[in-house]
Protein backbone atom coordinates (compact mmCIF):
# COMPACT_ATOMS: atom_id res chain seq x y z
CA UNK A 1 0.00 0.00 0.00
CA UNK A 2 2.59 2.29 0.61
CA UNK A 3 4.54 1.72 -2.16
CA UNK A 4 1.47 2.40 -4.48
CA UNK A 5 0.84 5.64 -2.66
CA UNK A 6 4.28 6.52 -2.88
CA UNK A 7 4.11 5.87 -6.78
CA UNK A 8 1.04 8.03 -7.13
CA UNK A 9 3.01 10.87 -5.24
CA UNK A 10 5.92 10.66 -7.82
CA UNK A 11 3.18 10.51 -10.64
CA UNK A 12 1.72 13.69 -9.27
CA UNK A 13 4.70 15.30 -8.40
CA UNK A 14 5.82 15.19 -12.16
CA UNK A 15 2.32 16.00 -13.73
CA UNK A 16 3.13 19.26 -11.68
CA UNK A 17 6.45 19.57 -13.03
CA UNK A 18 5.34 18.85 -16.38
CA UNK A 19 2.16 21.33 -15.92
CA UNK A 20 4.31 24.28 -15.74
CA UNK A 21 3.68 27.55 -17.51
CA UNK A 22 5.34 29.60 -20.11
CA UNK A 23 6.23 32.91 -18.68
CA UNK A 24 6.69 36.21 -21.17
CA UNK A 25 8.11 39.45 -20.26
CA UNK A 26 6.31 41.80 -20.40
CA UNK A 27 3.34 39.78 -19.50
CA UNK A 28 0.89 42.10 -21.61
CA UNK A 29 2.11 42.08 -24.77
CA UNK A 30 0.76 43.24 -28.37
CA UNK A 31 1.63 41.71 -31.48
CA UNK A 32 3.90 44.62 -31.94
CA UNK A 33 5.62 44.56 -29.27
CA UNK A 34 9.00 42.14 -28.29
CA UNK A 35 8.23 40.04 -25.84
CA UNK A 36 10.93 37.20 -24.21
CA UNK A 37 9.05 33.89 -23.48
CA UNK A 38 10.59 31.55 -21.01
CA UNK A 39 9.84 27.77 -20.52
CA UNK A 40 11.33 25.27 -18.11
CA UNK A 41 10.88 21.70 -19.95
CA UNK A 42 11.91 19.98 -16.65
CA UNK A 43 9.53 16.38 -16.89
CA UNK A 44 9.68 16.48 -20.65
CA UNK A 45 11.66 14.68 -23.26
CA UNK A 46 13.66 17.79 -23.50
CA UNK A 47 15.18 18.05 -19.92
CA UNK A 48 18.59 17.62 -19.94
CA UNK A 49 19.65 18.77 -23.89
CA UNK A 50 21.95 20.33 -24.26
CA UNK A 51 20.48 22.81 -27.20
CA UNK A 52 16.65 23.61 -27.56
CA UNK A 53 14.69 24.90 -30.75
CA UNK A 54 11.68 26.56 -30.94
CA UNK A 55 8.62 25.86 -33.25
CA UNK A 56 5.97 27.93 -33.37
CA UNK A 57 2.48 28.59 -34.67
CA UNK A 58 -0.73 30.52 -34.27
CA UNK A 59 -3.40 32.39 -35.95
CA UNK A 60 -1.15 33.57 -38.87
CA UNK A 61 -0.22 29.83 -39.35
CA UNK A 62 3.53 28.85 -39.11
CA UNK A 63 6.26 31.22 -38.33
CA UNK A 64 9.61 31.43 -40.32
CA UNK A 65 10.79 29.34 -37.68
CA UNK A 66 9.28 26.57 -39.01
CA UNK A 67 11.62 25.60 -41.82
CA UNK A 68 12.02 21.87 -41.89
CA UNK A 69 11.08 19.63 -38.69
CA UNK A 70 14.53 17.38 -39.24
CA UNK A 71 16.63 20.92 -39.28
CA UNK A 72 15.36 23.58 -37.42
CA UNK A 73 17.28 27.05 -38.48
CA UNK A 74 20.06 28.91 -36.00
CA UNK A 75 16.91 31.30 -35.97
CA UNK A 76 14.53 29.32 -33.92
CA UNK A 77 17.87 28.47 -31.10
CA UNK A 78 16.69 29.02 -27.44
CA UNK A 79 19.21 31.12 -24.84
CA UNK A 80 19.91 28.29 -21.93
CA UNK A 81 19.27 30.14 -18.84
CA UNK A 82 19.92 28.22 -16.27
CA UNK A 83 19.10 24.02 -15.85
CA UNK A 84 16.52 23.30 -18.33
CA UNK A 85 15.64 27.07 -18.87
CA UNK A 86 15.35 28.43 -21.83
CA UNK A 87 14.39 31.81 -23.36
CA UNK A 88 13.57 33.34 -26.82
CA UNK A 89 13.00 36.52 -27.46
CA UNK A 90 10.93 38.10 -30.45
CA UNK A 91 8.24 40.55 -32.38
CA UNK A 92 5.70 38.66 -34.08
CA UNK A 93 4.89 41.60 -36.29
CA UNK A 94 8.61 41.24 -37.36
CA UNK A 95 8.83 37.14 -36.89
CA UNK A 96 5.66 36.72 -39.39
CA UNK A 97 6.30 39.70 -41.35
CA UNK A 98 2.39 40.09 -41.06
CA UNK A 99 0.32 43.48 -40.07
CA UNK A 100 -0.83 42.98 -36.47
CA UNK A 101 -4.64 42.38 -37.79
CA UNK A 102 -3.71 38.62 -38.79
CA UNK A 103 -1.54 37.94 -35.15
CA UNK A 104 -3.91 37.09 -32.56
CA UNK A 105 -3.10 34.16 -31.04
CA UNK A 106 -0.15 31.55 -31.19
CA UNK A 107 1.32 28.76 -29.69
CA UNK A 108 4.73 26.67 -30.06
CA UNK A 109 6.97 23.32 -28.80
CA UNK A 110 10.44 23.44 -27.96
CA UNK A 111 12.56 20.45 -29.98
CA UNK A 112 15.97 19.34 -30.62
CA UNK A 113 17.38 20.68 -34.09
CA UNK A 114 16.62 16.89 -35.70
CA UNK A 115 13.22 16.59 -33.65
CA UNK A 116 14.12 13.25 -32.41
CA UNK A 117 12.69 14.84 -28.75
CA UNK A 118 10.10 17.53 -28.07
CA UNK A 119 8.02 18.60 -25.63
CA UNK A 120 4.30 18.91 -25.74
CA UNK A 121 2.44 22.01 -27.61
CA UNK A 122 2.17 25.29 -25.23
CA UNK A 123 -0.96 26.78 -26.55
CA UNK A 124 -3.75 29.26 -25.80
CA UNK A 125 -1.51 32.68 -26.02
CA UNK A 126 -2.67 35.50 -27.29
CA UNK A 127 -1.84 38.71 -28.46
CA UNK A 128 -3.45 42.07 -26.87
CA UNK A 129 -5.28 44.15 -29.12
CA UNK A 130 -3.13 47.00 -30.40
CA UNK A 131 -5.09 50.11 -29.57
CA UNK A 132 -4.26 53.45 -32.38
CA UNK A 133 -3.98 56.28 -30.98
CA UNK A 134 -3.31 58.90 -34.08
CA UNK A 135 -0.41 61.50 -33.34
CA UNK A 136 1.36 64.29 -35.21
CA UNK A 137 4.31 62.37 -35.95
CA UNK A 138 4.22 58.52 -36.16
CA UNK A 139 6.44 56.01 -37.86
CA UNK A 140 5.61 52.93 -39.14
CA UNK A 141 5.66 50.08 -38.47
CA UNK A 142 5.46 50.71 -34.69
CA UNK A 143 8.08 48.15 -33.79
CA UNK A 144 10.57 47.76 -36.07
CA UNK A 145 14.33 46.80 -36.31
CA UNK A 146 17.30 48.64 -37.42
CA UNK A 147 17.52 46.51 -40.77
CA UNK A 148 13.45 47.24 -41.93
CA UNK A 149 12.31 50.31 -44.00
CA UNK A 150 10.86 53.20 -42.08
CA UNK A 151 8.19 55.23 -42.69
CA UNK A 152 7.77 58.50 -40.84
CA UNK A 153 4.41 60.47 -40.91
CA UNK A 154 3.12 64.21 -40.37
CA UNK A 155 -0.46 64.70 -39.81
CA UNK A 156 -1.23 68.57 -39.93
CA UNK A 157 -4.56 68.27 -38.42
CA UNK A 158 -3.29 66.75 -34.89
CA UNK A 159 0.03 70.01 -34.86
CA UNK A 160 0.30 70.88 -31.60
CA UNK A 161 0.96 74.80 -32.59
CA UNK A 162 -0.46 77.41 -35.13
CA UNK A 163 2.50 76.79 -37.47
CA UNK A 164 2.23 72.45 -37.46
CA UNK A 165 -1.50 73.31 -38.04
CA UNK A 166 -0.76 75.57 -41.36
CA UNK A 167 2.74 73.75 -42.16
CA UNK A 168 2.74 72.32 -46.02
CA UNK A 169 5.69 70.12 -45.43
CA UNK A 170 8.33 69.70 -48.25
CA UNK A 171 11.01 67.76 -46.24
CA UNK A 172 12.02 65.40 -43.43
CA UNK A 173 15.04 65.88 -41.70
CA UNK A 174 16.67 62.47 -39.24
CA UNK A 175 19.43 62.37 -37.06
CA UNK A 176 20.13 58.80 -35.77
CA UNK A 177 22.31 57.74 -32.81
CA UNK A 178 24.17 54.61 -31.91
CA UNK A 179 23.73 53.05 -28.69
CA UNK A 180 26.77 55.51 -26.99
CA UNK A 181 23.89 58.17 -27.85
CA UNK A 182 26.55 59.37 -30.27
CA UNK A 183 25.44 60.83 -33.21
CA UNK A 184 25.88 58.84 -36.41
CA UNK A 185 27.43 60.90 -39.49
CA UNK A 186 25.35 63.75 -40.46
CA UNK A 187 21.65 64.14 -40.72
CA UNK A 188 19.61 63.51 -43.75
CA UNK A 189 17.04 65.94 -45.07
CA UNK A 190 14.98 63.93 -47.42
CA UNK A 191 11.83 64.90 -49.45
CA UNK A 192 7.99 64.20 -48.06
CA UNK A 193 5.60 62.65 -50.20
CA UNK A 194 1.29 63.49 -49.77
CA UNK A 195 0.47 60.09 -48.29
CA UNK A 196 -3.95 61.43 -47.58
CA UNK A 197 -5.43 65.03 -47.02
CA UNK A 198 -3.12 66.48 -44.37
CA UNK A 199 -0.95 63.58 -44.01
CA UNK A 200 2.32 63.66 -45.72
CA UNK A 201 5.25 61.25 -45.26
CA UNK A 202 8.56 59.91 -46.24
CA UNK A 203 10.29 57.05 -46.48
CA UNK A 204 13.72 55.48 -45.91
CA UNK A 205 16.18 52.58 -45.25
CA UNK A 206 18.12 53.09 -41.82
CA UNK A 207 20.90 50.65 -43.05
CA UNK A 208 22.28 52.57 -46.08
CA UNK A 209 21.41 55.82 -44.74
CA UNK A 210 23.44 55.00 -41.57
CA UNK A 211 26.53 53.42 -40.62
CA UNK A 212 27.48 53.36 -37.56
CA UNK A 213 31.32 53.20 -36.33
CA UNK A 214 32.89 49.89 -36.07
CA UNK A 215 31.98 47.68 -33.04
CA UNK A 216 28.52 50.05 -32.65
CA UNK A 217 24.91 50.01 -33.68
CA UNK A 218 22.29 52.36 -34.86
CA UNK A 219 20.14 52.86 -32.19
CA UNK A 220 17.34 55.32 -32.72
CA UNK A 221 16.67 58.41 -34.62
CA UNK A 222 15.15 61.87 -34.10
CA UNK A 223 12.94 63.20 -36.75
CA UNK A 224 11.08 66.35 -37.62
CA UNK A 225 9.38 67.69 -40.98
CA UNK A 226 9.93 70.96 -42.68
CA UNK A 227 7.91 72.88 -44.78
CA UNK A 228 6.69 77.02 -45.04
CA UNK A 229 3.70 78.66 -43.96
CA UNK A 230 2.53 81.91 -45.41
CA UNK A 231 3.76 85.00 -43.22
CA UNK A 232 1.94 88.82 -42.83
CA UNK A 233 2.87 89.61 -45.86
CA UNK A 234 1.42 86.42 -48.19
CA UNK A 235 5.13 85.36 -48.43
CA UNK A 236 6.01 81.87 -47.71
CA UNK A 237 8.51 81.62 -44.59
CA UNK A 238 10.02 78.21 -43.46
CA UNK A 239 9.36 76.32 -40.31
CA UNK A 240 9.73 73.82 -38.46
CA UNK A 241 7.60 70.98 -36.54
CA UNK A 242 8.88 69.71 -33.40
CA UNK A 243 11.28 66.43 -33.08
CA UNK A 244 10.06 63.14 -32.22
CA UNK A 245 12.76 60.07 -31.26
CA UNK A 246 11.88 56.42 -32.36
CA UNK A 247 14.16 53.70 -30.90
CA UNK A 248 14.58 50.42 -32.56
CA UNK A 249 14.07 47.08 -31.71
CA UNK A 250 16.27 43.99 -31.18
CA UNK A 251 15.83 40.88 -33.32
CA UNK A 252 16.71 38.19 -31.29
Amino acid sequence: MKKILFTCLIMGLAFVIRAQNPTFSPAIFTAEDEVTLTVDVTGTPMAGEAEAYLWMWGSAGDSPLNTAWSNSPETAKLTNVGGNKWSFTFTATLLWGRPPSDLTTFAFLVKTKTGSKQTSNYEGFTFDPLVFTPTMLRVFPSKASRTDIITINFDRTLGGTVNEQRMTPQTATITAFDETNAQIGTAVTIPVRVLQTNIWAATFDPKTRFTPAAGHTLKKFIYKFNGTVLGTTGAPVNVSSSEATYEFVNLN
